[in-house]
């Protein structure tokens, strides 16, 4: 994992086997490929992330090996904070990511607000429970993308980077069903959908698409 390829770069800690993130200056930051693993369950949690470009995943495994994502975190955005001192969760990079680390020991100095990023860690939780509440699989969906596009309040298309079959494991859904709700949204005339992988969403109807969350 990241976490302990970090520590024949940085740092270690005493007493601790596993490796810790860096101590962040602004120039330091990790590349990721896609899919790269940032920490899984069960590693001590010695350093919280930034993400400065990219994306990430942040999931859990259920005890058959189902995947259940938690949360979508992109550029700006906090991950890694934990309540206690071992990984309850798995991170990983969505596409080609670049993040920073902070230590979280109290020696660290970490130079943020720990109480701002769980606050709105809790906020984002909470707003997927809402979204996954939903009984509609276009519910879910238009929720979803209203989501994302408040990530992006500037912009009449973003990219979401993320797959059908993450977006399906966000949801609760399966990646056939997210496949049709995405349909029936261009079909609306809701959404243009463009690129490869068409993972680029332009937004044709901002109203109409929040009329669909309601």
């Amino acid at each position: 994992m990241f976490q302990d390829q970090a520590i024949g770069k940085y740092t270690r800690v005493p007493g601790h086997h596993h490796g810790t993130a860096p101590a962040a200056a602004k120039d330091q930051s990790i590349k990721l490929r896609a899919d790269e693993a940032i920490y899984s369950e069960g590693e001590y949690a010695l350093a919280i992330y930034q993400v400065e470009a990219g994306a990430v995943r942040i999931y859990r495994l259920t005890s058959n090996g189902q995947r259940h994502i938690l949360s979508f975190c992109g550029k700006g955005e906090w991950f890694g904070l934990e309540n206690g001192k071992v990984r309850t969760d798995f991170a990983e990079a969505i596409c080609e990511t670049r993040v920073r680390s902070f230590r979280t020991s109290q020696d660290a100095g970490v130079p943020i607000d720990l109480l701002h990023i769980a606050l709105t860690n809790l906020a984002k939780a909470q707003c997927k429970q809402l979204i996954i509440s939903e009984q509609s699989a276009l519910k879910r969906l238009a929720a979803f993308v209203q989501e994302m596009a408040d990530r992006h309040p500037e912009d009449a298309e973003f990219d979401m980077m993320m797959s059908r079959s993450d977006i399906a494991d966000y949801l609760g859904l399966t990646v056939e069903t997210v496949a049709r709700s995405f349909t029936k949204l261009r079909e609306k005339r809701v959404i243009r959908l463009a690129g490869k992988s068409q993972r680029i969403v332009r937004l044709l109807d901002r109203d109409a698409l929040i009329a669909l969350t309601i």
